[in-house]
């Protein structure tokens, strides 16, 4: 028994290696690629973020950010987060659904619970800082792109932090997250978008609102409002006409611009994004079809 003990133990403590020579890894990876592009990594803002400790909390947790219902959920909790009971957490979800959430906060001590209240145990003041974490580990787990989230740049003199960056073959990939309701981004929250982006110059740029509402009702006007000031009257098509929707509430300006939601699935909605691009990089045989 002691002996088994002591393997366990050895493998715990190569597993720990192992973790921190890879995320060492990724690091300097990112941090070559920022300054090949002039950039430096000034600071990693990571508070304020809900993430269990060990591989397997992290797992089940990975898991249910995938589900939409979670995510509500979710703010809901932060937004009650100092007391609330079961009834605060049904606007998006069934009273069962609700308690089995809050049971794994509970058991994975990401709540506590105190007669027939709840609290949340985690500093947390809203949901921004979770979804860039759970955005950023999709595109590692999911699509194998190096990333980091909630960064603040140095040598740049774009304000605000940019909430995911990632790179693969070549490719920048930055990622906007939102988890506000389309009704409250404003025309500044996409003007920052754009200044960032000219900042960093990736090739691949998502705005990721993380809702199933319409994105063409408020977001899209406002994309092409900020075209029309920065193009002014030398862009050669109207701003309007260069958002074209790729499909369902997903949209592109050019080759590697994207606006998206939530809808059906956050994260095959970035995958349909990267492979719009990077099939549209690829070599085409057959000749394009006519509109």
């Amino acid at each position: 028994m002691r002996r088994t003990q002591r393997s366990l133990n050895r493998l715990k403590v190569e597993v720990h290696a192992l973790r921190r020579q890879l995320n060492q890894h990724v690091d300097e990876a990112l941090g070559h690629a920022l300054r090949r592009r002039g950039l430096t990594i000034k600071k990693a803002l990571h508070g304020g973020c809900i993430i269990p400790r060990g591989a397997v909390a992290r797992e089940e947790y990975y898991q249910l950010l995938g589900h939409y219902s979670f995510r509500l959920f979710l703010r809901d909790v932060i937004k009650h987060r100092q007391r609330f009971v079961v009834a605060d957490l049904l606007r998006y979800c069934s009273e069962p659904t609700a308690r089995r959430y809050l049971r794994w906060l509970v058991e994975r001590r990401l709540a506590r619970r105190t007669g027939a209240h709840y609290r949340l145990a985690v500093a947390a003041v809203s949901f921004g800082p979770t979804l860039e974490w759970f955005v950023a580990t999709v595109l590692q787990r999911e699509y194998g792109i190096i990333s980091a989230w909630s960064l603040r740049l140095g040598a740049t003199d774009t304000g605000g932090d940019y909430d995911v960056i990632g790179f693969q073959e070549g490719t920048c990939i930055y990622i906007e997250t939102k988890s506000s309701p389309p009704r409250n981004i404003d025309a500044g929250q996409v003007r920052a978008f754009f200044d960032r982006l000219e900042t960093l110059r990736p090739q691949v740029a998502i705005f990721l609102n993380d809702t199933q509402l319409r994105m063409a009702d408020k977001i899209v006007p406002l994309f092409a409002d900020e075209l029309h000031r920065r193009l002014g009257t030398g862009a050669r098509a109207a701003p309007r006409s260069c958002v074209k929707r790729l499909r369902g509430e997903l949209f592109t300006v050019g080759d590697g611009l994207f606006i998206a939601n939530a809808d059906p699935d956050l994260a095959g909605n970035i995958g349909a994004c990267l492979a719009h691009y990077y099939r549209g990089h690829g070599i085409q045989v057959d000749p394009a079809p006519q509109l």
